[in-house]
């Protein structure tokens, strides 16, 4: 009887579960999916897509396909399509990513760059000492959250 080789597993098709009580400390990488409730203290390069559930937490560097974020998460988040902040969202670090979708009630602190890729971004160069305050402008921070009411008295104080 002749063996059958199994046909090669679909990276997409690939599930990999933090869970709960689970602590990661150290990067995680995949060419699957990977679903996160527990805590990840170190890097997340994951090919497929991100799922920071709530009660999730990433201390450190998301690079990812794609990603919906539903917990914390303390670092730079770059994502090559498209990148979900959900309600329940709380993001300290800088995104990057093609398409953004932010829920009502995400928390976000940092800056935003919708360039595109999960190519994460340098890190500026120091400011000369030229005194040039061209050369020396710092970029926006943007801290906030969505859909709050004081929303509308942000606006206004703008105006």
């Amino acid at each position: 009887m002749a063996r059958q080789t199994p046909p090669d597993a679909n990276p997409a098709e690939q599930h990999n579960i933090i869970g709960k009580e689970t602590v990661i400390d150290g990067t995680v990488r995949s060419s699957g999916n990977v679903h996160i409730s527990g805590t990840v203290k170190g890097n997340v390069d994951v090919q497929g897509r991100t799922v920071v559930m709530p009660g999730g937490t990433v201390e450190g560097e998301v690079v990812s396909t794609s990603a919906e974020i539903g917990g914390r998460v303390k670092g730079q988040v770059s994502v090559k399509e498209r990148l979900v902040l959900k309600a329940t969202a709380e993001v300290d670090g800088d995104l990057r990513t093609s398409k953004l979708v932010i829920e009502d009630g995400a928390s976000f602190s940092g800056s935003c760059d919708m360039s595109g890729g999960a190519a994460p971004r340098k890190a500026p160069s120091p400011p000369s000492s030229s005194g040039d305050e061209s050369e020396n402008q710092e970029s926006i921070r943007l801290t906030r959250r969505l859909g709050s009411s004081s929303d509308a008295s942000e606006a206004a104080g703008r105006s």
